[in-house]
């Protein structure tokens, strides 16, 4: 029991920390002159997905290294962004998109899942694949900034030592967190007698989802679909490339052959699905409902190989 508080109590400092992290990396930028698309693009996209991040970096350094835990993370949280938190926003309300964010965007979440099933084709994540993986985000983010660029570059806000602090403060929340987390991953394998990587691609991606997963439903209940799915495109992006890129840095994100057999094809899949369902510029209810149905069915898959 003591290991699932624990994990629990970790999940919180995660969220927490990357809570003021975010908030007071959104004031550095606007004390800059940063516009709020470049400032949503990048601090906000980045702060979401500080939980998933350092969790998956934390496991490449400590204890000798868990890369299936880095990677199990990664590809659990894409699965539970894309089947989970869609699925259960359109299936609640259903999901209206803009043009814009299937032309770009969702063409973008595409290529990355493609280029993150060819780096794995080996089982494996080397510094080199991962620097390649690294270098897709930021020439999309180079060509999303250049097109929004802001040309007044005053500030619009004065500097705020109490946010200095903030930052300072998150930081030490969400290492001290991930920390914990990886301690409580390895001992809730124990308890249940299932790998590590079993817990990182269901409980931990789960709980490191919740952000998403609650925005995506209000922002579907308020007619705001665009927010719903661009906050995901932007999240599983960035899982896909940055995460496992930047992971790849500390040592190789080595995996077994039934890990990446069962979860990754599904990865792929659920996106490729995702895509004809917004082809008519919204997700159905029914369709959600099959989003949340395919993730049941991969959880079971899950438990029962691996």
């Amino acid at each position: 029991m003591l290991e699932f508080l624990i994990f629990a109590g970790s999940l919180l400092a995660l969220y927490y920390g990357a809570k003021a992290i975010t908030e007071s990396a959104v004031h550095f930028a606007k004390v800059l002159g940063i516009s709020e698309f470049i400032i949503g693009a990048t601090i906000v996209a980045f702060g979401t997905a500080l939980p998933e991040f350092s969790t998956s970096l934390a496991a490449m350094i400590l204890d000798g290294g868990r890369p299936e835990v880095a990677a199990g993370n990664v590809l659990g949280s894409i699965l539970a962004n894309t089947c989970l938190a869609l699925g259960a926003a359109a299936a609640l309300y259903g999901i209206y998109i803009d043009r814009k964010i299937l032309d770009t965007d969702l063409s973008f979440l595409l290529a990355s899942v493609i280029a993150l099933y060819i780096v794995f084709l080996d089982y494996r994540i080397t510094w080199m694949e991962g620097i390649f993986l690294i270098g897709i985000y930021l020439a999309f983010i180079h060509h999303e900034v250049s097109e929004h660029r802001k040309n007044d570059s005053s500030g619009t806000e004065e500097l705020r030592p109490k946010m200095v602090a903030l930052f300072a403060a998150g930081v030490v929340v969400l290492v001290v967190g991930a920390r914990y987390m990886i301690a409580s991953i390895g001992d809730i394998a124990a308890t249940l007698g299932v790998s590590e990587a079993v817990v990182a691609v269901i409980l931990v991606a789960v709980g490191t989802s919740l952000p998403e997963v609650s925005t995506a439903i209000v922002a579907a209940k308020n007619g705001r679909g665009d927010i719903a799915m661009g906050n995901i495109v932007g999240a599983n992006a960035f899982n896909a490339l940055i995460i496992l890129g930047a992971s790849s840095l500390v040592g190789d994100v080595a995996v077994r052959e039934p890990f990446v057999a069962v979860t990754l094809p599904v990865v792929v899949l659920s996106t490729v699905l995702l895509g004809f369902m917004v082809m008519g510029n919204k997700i159905t209810r029914f369709e959600g409902s099959m989003l949340l149905a395919l993730y049941v069915l991969v959880v079971m898959a899950i438990l029962s190989i691996l």
